[in-house]
């Protein structure tokens, strides 16, 4: 299975169609092609969807934060040592 990660733009290449995003703890560089070269552009700070490379959507701020900490709760729930008591 293979899910999308969503970060957060902090350089713009115009001329490459690309962005660099910071996902997580690092940075990748992302191809903006799939977005369509008519979109509006992209700026720091823009929250992206990104997939295999490709940046496949835009998120609003409220959306980037809502997803980020479903994420991070799932994460938590998922854990091995979760639920167990620590008594």
């Amino acid at each position: 299975m293979c899910l999308s990660d969503v970060g957060r733009v902090v350089h713009v290449d115009v001329d490459r169609h690309a962005v660099r995003v910071e996902v997580d703890t690092r940075t990748v560089d992302v191809s903006t092609v799939a977005l369509g070269l008519d979109a509006p552009p992209l700026a720091v700070g823009d929250w992206l969807v990104v997939h295999t490379g490709l940046a496949v959507g835009r998120l609003d701020d409220a959306e980037a934060r809502q997803i980020l900490a479903a994420r991070a709760e799932f994460a938590l729930a998922a854990r091995p040592d979760s639920g167990k008591d620590s008594t």
